[in-house]
């Protein structure tokens, strides 16, 4: 299972452009849809410890790894998920100006970020569907979104501690 993990992370850590948002859906396809390594609830738990902390995806991924194979699976899961970006950084830093400048490269790049646009809905509708069963998940979704795109537009440490507020109240009950 170690081994297998670890070519799934490789995977979509090779195919995934976008940014560490952009790979959640694909990593909830693979990790809970196509393996059931994990439950829904695991995978979303996962999520959400990764959100407090610095580095949020590899915290993720480690502990995604950590549930699935132990500590090898953390480490392993890790560095198959970032190994290809940082080898591609690797690859192409010295050239980076003149492929940015190619009106072609510019163009599919273009391209590529409407599609994470996409992948990013996917994630959103996922996780949604697996953490919005019940009254009080569902209302502060959507206390967040409304502050988020509101008062708050340029202060989401705000709706975090808002949201926080929120459950403390919720779990007083």
């Amino acid at each position: 299972m170690l081994w297998r993990f670890f070519l799934s992370t490789l995977a979509i850590g090779c195919l995934t452009f976008g940014g560490g948002y952009a790979m959640v859906s694909a990593l909830q396809r693979e990790l809970v849809v196509r393996h059931g390594w994990l439950t829904p609830g695991e995978f979303s738990s996962g999520l959400a410890v990764g959100q407090v902390t610095p580095g949020p995806l590899m915290v993720m991924v480690a502990f995604m790894g950590y549930k699935i194979a132990g500590a090898w699976g953390a480490f392993l899961g890790t560095v198959a998920l970032f190994a290809p970006s940082f080898v591609l950084v690797l690859l192409l830093a010295r050239s980076f100006d003149r492929v940015r400048a190619n009106p072609r490269v510019a163009a599919a790049l273009r391209g590529v970020n409407a599609a994470v646009v996409g992948l990013l809905l996917a994630a959103t509708l996922d996780l949604g569907r697996a953490s919005l069963t019940a009254a009080t998940p569902t209302l502060m979704a959507l206390a967040a979104f409304v502050l988020i795109l509101g008062p708050f537009r340029r202060q989401p440490t705000w709706v975090v501690l808002v949201a926080a507020g929120l459950l403390g109240v919720a779990l007083l009950r």
